[in-house]
C-alpha cells in the first residue's frame, strides 16, 4: 500500500516570499505609485499628485492611513467595526489575482462554495481594487457553481389546447366567487 504524500519545499524561488511579492507590487501599475510613495515618504501625497493616475490608484490612495509596509510588502490593516480584532490583508497585484481565486475557490480546500464563502475566505488574507465583482464574476463563470445551482429562473411549460371529444365532457366551475375586490384593487 502506498501513500501518496505532497509536500511544498519553500525555496528561495517561492512567489509567496517578501521579495516575490514586493516585485510583483512594484510591477504592477495601479499599486507602484503608492508603494513607491510608502517607501520613500510615511506622509501622504497630495490629490495633485495622485491625480493623473488610473482610479485603481486613487482608491488606494484614499486608504493610505490603512495601508502600512511589512518587510518593503504593502499590506491593508483591516479593524472589525468593535475595534476587537484587526486583520492584515496583501495588497494583491493583478498579476496574481486568478491565482489566489483558484486556490480560495477551485482547489479541494476550496470547494466551489459559492460568492459569500470564497469572498470570506479571500478577504481573510488579501486586498484588492474591486475583489467582490472580481469574485462574483469568477463564481458565476465556474462550471460546478453553475450546475449545482441549476438555472436562475424556472421555465414553465406552454399552454396547449385540450381537444374536447364531446360537449359537456369537461367543465369548469367558479366555486368560490365572485370574490370582493381587496384593498389592492385585486379580485
Amino acid at each position: 500500500m502506498e501513500t501518496d504524500i505532497s509536500v511544498k519545499v519553500l525555496t528561495t524561488e517561492d512567489a509567496w516570499f517578501s521579495s516575490e511579492v514586493q516585485k510583483t507590487q512594484l510591477e504592477d501599475s495601479t499599486i507602484r505609485p503608492i508603494l513607491e510613495k510608502k517607501l520613500n515618504s510615511e506622509d501622504r501625497p497630495s490629490w495633485q499628485e495622485i491625480g493623473p493616475e488610473s482610479p485603481t490608484t486613487k482608491r488606494y490612495w484614499v486608504l493610505w492611513d490603512s495601508l502600512h509596509l511589512k518587510d518593503g510588502v504593502l499590506y491593508r490593516k483591516w479593524e472589525s467595526d468593535d475595534g476587537r480584532s484587526c486583520r492584515w490583508q496583501l495588497i494583491l497585484p493583478k498579476s496574481r489575482i486568478q491565482e489566489v481565486l483558484r486556490e480560495t475557490h477551485d482547489s479541494a480546500s476550496g470547494g466551489n462554495f459559492g460568492v459569500m464563502k470564497t469572498l470570506s475566505k479571500t478577504r481573510k488574507r488579501f486586498y484588492w481594487d474591486r475583489l467582490r465583482a472580481d469574485v462574483e464574476k469568477w463564481c458565476r463563470q465556474c462550471h460546478a457553481c453553475g450546475e449545482r445551482e441549476g438555472p436562475k429562473t424556472r421555465t414553465k411549460g406552454r399552454l396547449q389546447r385540450y381537444n374536447v371529444g364531446a360537449p359537456f365532457e369537461r367543465m369548469a366551475l367558479d366555486i368560490l366567487g365572485p370574490l370582493p375586490v381587496t384593498t389592492k384593487g385585486n379580485r
